[in-house]
């Protein structure tokens, strides 16, 4: 991949702004449609001075030049420089001491000072390229080449940024990368994944949030849970001091779900399996404990034989992906042939698809095939490999590319990496939902049964989108980044419309 050298940035509507009058002698719907016309693109091509293109544009609307002269004088009166996204471009350049920034505007010639007094105040430009000068406007494929060429750069080593879909279009047929300006934060964020390591802004996340990632639900309460900050630990266990991370009440045999008082359920929560199997995975403990949880295990099960939730006869609740996370207790410990019941129901959940609705306890059906694959690294019976592994290699395959939240897109890549698969599509999309802060989105990875309130974890979602990337340790950096950069480049929905003459 050829590294990204150089940024070039449309002005009208991304670095600055006109409104369109309302009290004058022309409509605003007139006088945009004035500036859609061929007259005035030539005008802004620089074919014709501003005496010339009100003449013209008067002969075919009968509208008087010194109408358009004065509306003009009017337009002029409201330029706003947007100096919140100069003082971005200002800071990354400020930060990244080898790129270039290029100015590509539609602009007349007689209008350029509004260009020329940003150029002033805003020192940050290494060339601007004003098209009633060169004589080309966007989106002419002319005009890109010319700039192109000026600036002495390919077009893969250039992010162009633009507000229109169509100059975008234009700039991403010619191998530029592409933003569609859709705002300060967005352009920021964009930004910040193409130029800056993933893994590196990820990680200092997870650093700057340490002992606050708590969990939240989808009607935005905080929820105090040891379940996530366990994951957490686990998925950046390899780290330096870990523990100092996260923030999770400690039990000495069986876990409860909840830090401290339960939140949005019964006064009284019992202890569950889920949580305890989970802490006993990741957590350094005796083995004559673990053996006796695990006996203890055993005592709850349904009529079926399945292994329950809750650590509590009075609660018999089954849900698979529960029954997965003990299953890799009782597979990591040797003791799977002790739960075949509990195997061959989620073998069959499995095979029929059951989980692609979501269970009682997690909604998305990808978190199911995480923890399964989680399970695959553990399991050593040869015959429970056999019936599990290539069953859940194909589901993944299915499932590769599907639309997910962080956890799941995360959680894919995760689960794909451990059976073999590649799957650059999802770890593309999963780079490019990286927030400006480093962390990634929320993402719900689990549920209140009784409700079906969602709960979710940035810690989490970030520890799992961070691991995943790290996974992908056989691609390199520049590759990920070139993946991004294709994904980002795709034009969305133009939600900003043309003001005035400068795109």
């Amino acid at each position: 991949m050829t590294k990204i050298k150089a940024l070039i940035f449309d002005f009208g509507n991304v670095l600055c702004s006109w409104s369109v009058p309302t009290n004058t002698s022309i409509s605003p719907k007139t006088l945009m449609q004035i500036m859609s016309s061929d007259i005035w693109l030539d005008y802004e091509r620089g074919r014709f001075s501003e005496d010339e293109c009100y003449a013209k544009l008067a002969e075919r609307t009968s509208i008087p030049s010194h109408d358009m002269v004065s509306t003009m004088a009017e337009m002029r009166q409201s330029f706003r420089v947007h100096n919140e996204i100069l003082a971005l471009i200002m800071r990354i350049k400020n930060s990244h001491k080898t790129l270039k920034v290029y100015g590509m505007t539609n602009t007349p010639r007689p209008e350029q000072d509004a260009v020329h007094s940003i150029i002033r105040q805003w020192q940050v430009f290494d060339e601007v390229y004003i098209s009633g000068v060169v004589k080309m406007r966007k989106p002419d494929i002319c005009f890109y080449n010319h700039v192109l060429q000026g600036i002495g750069l390919p077009a893969e080593a250039v992010v162009f940024v633009d507000d229109r879909a169509e100059n975008v279009l234009t700039a991403q047929s010619l191998g530029m990368h592409t933003v569609l300006f859709q705002g300060y934060e967005e352009l920021s964020r964009q930004l910040k994944n193409i130029l800056e390591c993933p893994l590196t802004r990820g990680k200092d996340f997870l650093t700057a949030n340490a002992k606050k990632m708590h969990s939240v639900t989808s009607n935005g309460d905080i929820i105090r849970d040891n379940f996530a900050q366990l994951l957490i630990l686990e998925l950046t266990a390899n780290r330096q001091a870990p523990a100092h991370r996260v923030d999770f009440q400690q039990w000495e045999r069986t876990w409860n779900y909840f830090i401290g008082t339960p939140q949005l359920t019964t006064e009284t929560f019992p202890n569950d399996l889920d949580t305890t199997a989970i802490a006993l995975s990741v957590l350094h403990m005796e083995r004559n404990l673990v053996w006796s949880v695990m006996d203890e295990m055993l005592s709850f099960v349904s009529e079926d034989g399945i292994l329950m939730t809750y650590f509590d006869a009075s609660r018999p609740r089954v849900d698979p992906v529960v029954c997965v996370n003990v299953l890799y207790l009782f597979a990591k410990y040797g003791r799977e042939d002790e739960v075949a019941p509990t195997f061959h129901w989620v073998l069959n959940v499995l095979r029929n698809r059951a989980y692609l609705g979501g269970t009682r306890y997690y909604s998305a059906p990808d978190v199911f095939l995480y923890f399964l694959s989680r399970l695959s690294r553990v399991l050593k019976n040869p015959s429970l490999r056999k019936q599990l592994i290539p069953t859940l290699t194909g589901h993944l395959r299915e499932r590769s590319g599907a639309a997910g939240d962080s956890v799941s897109l995360a959680g894919r890549v995760l689960a794909c990496k451990t059976l073999g698969i590649a799957n650059p599509e999802d770890l593309m999309a999963l780079c490019s939902m990286q927030c400006e802060d480093g962390g990634w989105p929320l993402g719900w990875i689990y549920k209140y049964g009784s409700s079906g309130l969602e709960i979710g974890n940035r810690g989490l979602s970030t520890a799992l989108a961070v691991k995943a990337i790290e996974s992908t340790t056989a691609v390199p950096q520049e590759k990920i980044t070139a993946m991004l950069l294709q994904r980002g480049s795709k034009p969305h929905s133009l939600l900003i419309g043309q003001v005035y003459f400068q795109t």
